[in-house]
C-alpha cells in the first residue's frame, strides 16, 4: 500500500507536466487554425521533419543515474551527472539545430508546395533558437524529478501553458487588442521560443537561485569531474534510448502513410484515434515513471527486493488504469471520438474498428509500462532492440501484410498494430521475468561509484 501511495504521489505531478506540455501544442494549433489553413498544412509538415529528428534528443535517462546516485549515498554525482548530460546532448543539438534549419529544402525535396514549404521552413527556423532551452529545462527537469523533487517542473510547466497561451493570444491573434490584429503566422514559433526559456528562468531563478534545491546534489563545476569514463557511461544508456524513440516514430510515420493510402477518411481516423491513444498514454506513462523513479533510487541503495516489489506495483496499478480506460474507450467511443471531430461519418467508421484499436491501445500502453523496468535497470540497449525486432519485424510487416491480403481498411491495419505490440509487450516481459534485480543493484552501485559496493 505504500508503494501505491508513493507512486500516486509521484505520478500527479508528472502527470499535469504532461498536461501542460500536451497544453502547450494543442494552443499552437488551435492558434494557427484561427489564422489560415496554409498556416496549419505549414506547422503540420514543421512539425513532422522536426520531430523526426528532435527524438534523437528524448532519450530520458538521466533520472536513472541520478536515482541510483541519490539511492547509493553519492549526490553529488547526481550533478556530475547533469553537467554530462549537458555535454552529450548539447554536442547532439548541433545536428538536430542544423537539420531544422533545412525544413524548406526537404518538403521541396519531397515535391511539398513551394509556398508552404518556405512557411514550415520559416517556422522551424524560429523554433530551432528554443532547441537550448528545451535541453537545459527536460534535464534540470529530470535532475529534480529523480530526487522526488517534483514540483519545480510542474509550476514552470504550468506557467509555460498559461504564458504559451496568453502570448499567442496577443501576438499571434492580437487578442483582445483593439486595432491590432497581431503578427500572425511568423510570431506563433517566437512566442514558443521565448515561453521556452522563460520556463527555464522560472526553475532556475526561483528553485536553483532562491531556494537552492540543487544544493544537496551539487559539486560545483569542475572540468576534471566530466571524464570520459563518465561520459561513456552516460552514452551507453543515453543513445540506446534516444535510438528508440526514434525507431517509435519512424514507425508510427509508415504505419501513417499506410493509412493515408487507405483514404483521406482512414487518415483522419488515425490521426484522431493516435491522440486518444496519447490522452491514455499521459495517464500510464505517470503511473510508470513514478515507479521508475522509486525503482531507480532503490536499486542504487542495493535494495532490489524493494525496486523490484516498486516496479510489480506499477504494472499492477498501470493495469487497473488501463482496463478502466480501455472499457471507455470501447463501450464510448463515440463520446471520445466527439472530442475531435463531429463528423458521423468518421465517428462510425471509428466505431467499426474500435475493438481493435482497444487492444492496439491497451497493449501499446502496457509495453510503455513494462519497458520502465528495464529502463531503470540501466538496460536501454536491450529495450531498444526488443523494440526494434517487435516494429520492423512484427508490427510493420503486419499491418502491410494485413492490409494487403486481409482487408484494406482501419481493422486491419489496427489488427497488426496491436500484434506488433503484443509482441513487443511480450518481448518486454521476458526481460522482466528473466532478471536479476541483484545483479542490477550492484550495477546501479558500480555507476554511482558507492564507496560500499
Amino acid at each position: 500500500m505504500e508503494d501505491a501511495i508513493d507512486i500516486l504521489t509521484l505520478g500527479i505531478p508528472i502527470f499535469i507536466s504532461s498536461v501542460s506540455w500536451v497544453g502547450k501544442k494543442t494552443t499552437d494549433t488551435g492558434l494557427l487554425g484561427h489564422l489560415s489553413k496554409e498556416a496549419l498544412a505549414a506547422s503540420a509538415l514543421s512539425d513532422l521533419w522536426t520531430m523526426t529528428t528532435s527524438v534523437l534528443l528524448s532519450g530520458r535517462i538521466l533520472g536513472v543515474l541520478i536515482g541510483g546516485a541519490v539511492g547509493a549515498g553519492n549526490p553529488k554525482l547526481a550533478g556530475i551527472y547533469l553537467q554530462i548530460s549537458y555535454v552529450v546532448i548539447f554536442s547532439l543539438s548541433i545536428f538536430v539545430f542544423l537539420a531544422w534549419n533545412c525544413t524548406e529544402r526537404v518538403w521541396l525535396a519531397f515535391g511539398s508546395d513551394p509556398e508552404i514549404s518556405k512557411m514550415a521552413g520559416d517556422y522551424a527556423r524560429s523554433l530551432s533558437f528554443a532547441i537550448p532551452g528545451m535541453i537545459g529545462f527536460s534535464q534540470l527537469s529530470q535532475f529534480f524529478s529523480a530526487q522526488k523533487i517534483m514540483y519545480p517542473e510542474v509550476n514552470a510547466s504550468t506557467i509555460g501553458l498559461v504564458a504559451n497561451l496568453l502570448f499567442g493570444l496577443i501576438f499571434v491573434l492580437g487578442w483582445p487588442i483593439k486595432g491590432f490584429d497581431g503578427y500572425g503566422f511568423n510570431a506563433c514559433p517566437i512566442v514558443t521560443t521565448v515561453v521556452t526559456y522563460v520556463q527555464l528562468a522560472f526553475m532556475v531563478i526561483v528553485y536553483v537561485h532562491f531556494l537552492k534545491l540543487h544544493s544537496n546534489c551539487w559539486p560545483g563545476f569542475h572540468l576534471s569531474e566530466i571524464t570520459w569514463k563518465r561520459i561513456k557511461t552516460f552514452s551507453e544508456l543515453y543513445f540506446p534510448a534516444a535510438l528508440s524513440s526514434a525507431s517509435d516514430f519512424w514507425r508510427v510515420a509508415v504505419i501513417g502513410s499506410v493509412a493515408a493510402k487507405l483514404g483521406d477518411a482512414e487518415v483522419a481516423i488515425f490521426n484522431t484515434a493516435y491522440r486518444i491513444m496519447w490522452i491514455a498514454l499521459i495517464f500510464i506513462s505517470a503511473i510508470s515513471g513514478a515507479a521508475s523513479i522509486d525503482m531507480s533510487i532503490r536499486l542504487g541503495k542495493m535494495d532490489p527486493h524493494g525496486a523490484r516489489q516498486a516496479g510489480h506495483v506499477g504494472i499492477g496499478m498501470a493495469l487497473i488504469a488501463l482496463f478502466v480506460l480501455s472499457v471507455l474507450i470501447l463501450y464510448q467511443n463515440r463520446m471520445f471520438g466527439l472530442i475531435f471531430t463531429s463528423d458521423e461519418e468518421l465517428l462510425a467508421m471509428f466505431k467499426e474498428c474500435s475493438i481493435p484499436f482497444t487492444i492496439t491501445l491497451f497493449f501499446m500502453n502496457l509495453s510503455v509500462a513494462i519497458e520502465r523496468i528495464p529502463y531503470s535497470m540501466g538496460r536501454t540497449k536491450e529495450v531498444f532492440w526488443m523494440g526494434f525486432v517487435a516494429s520492423w519485424g512484427g508490427q510493420v510487416p503486419a499491418v502491410l501484410l494485413l492490409t494487403k491480403y486481409w482487408r484494406d481498411d482501419l481493422v486491419g491495419l489496427y489488427t497488426g498494430m496491436a500484434i506488433g505490440y503484443i509482441m513487443l509487450a511480450i518481448l518486454y516481459s521476458i526481460i522482466v521475468f528473466r532478471s536479476d534485480w541483484v545483479k542490477y543493484a550492484e550495477l546501479a552501485q558500480i555507476r554511482s561509484e558507492s564507496k560500499g559496493k
